[in-house]
């Protein structure tokens, strides 16, 4: 559970940071290439997978923004739908991916949240 949680966060602040970056205009490719070269290194992926991770991720971009900001739903409903956007994902990254990377990717996604969770609470981290 504590994996869901964890990387429904992680998504839901890519999201935020992906919408502040294209709304201020730039900087998303910079997070794009710094997001392919940590999937290079941690994870471990060939230019094949990391090409289809990032498909997976701009495929599924809109629609977690568009319940990231759909005011009408409550924190529980956002979760659930996000919930399942990530096992849609998982389900996806299952087909290329191994046991191994998919583990690699989840601990990846928790290591960055936990610098996002740093900056937002004014910690600064100085890994950028």
């Amino acid at each position: 559970m504590k994996k869901i949680i964890a990387a429904l966060s992680v998504l839901i602040l890519s999201v935020c940071a992906l919408t502040a970056s294209a709304q201020n205009g730039g900087g998303g490719g910079d997070r794009m290439a710094q997001y392919r070269q940590m999937l290079k290194d941690s994870v471990q992926l060939s230019d094949t997978q990391i090409d289809s991770v990032m498909a997976i991720r701009q495929e599924m971009r809109p629609q977690m923004r568009d319940i990231f900001q759909d005011q009408s739903l409550s924190q529980d409903d956002k979760m659930a739908k996000m919930k399942a956007l990530n096992q849609q994902a998982d389900a996806r990254y299952a087909k290329f991916l191994t046991a191994d990377q998919i583990a690699k990717l989840d601990a990846m996604q928790q290591r960055m949240m936990g610098r996002m969770r740093q900056r937002q609470q004014g910690g600064g981290g100085g890994n950028r």
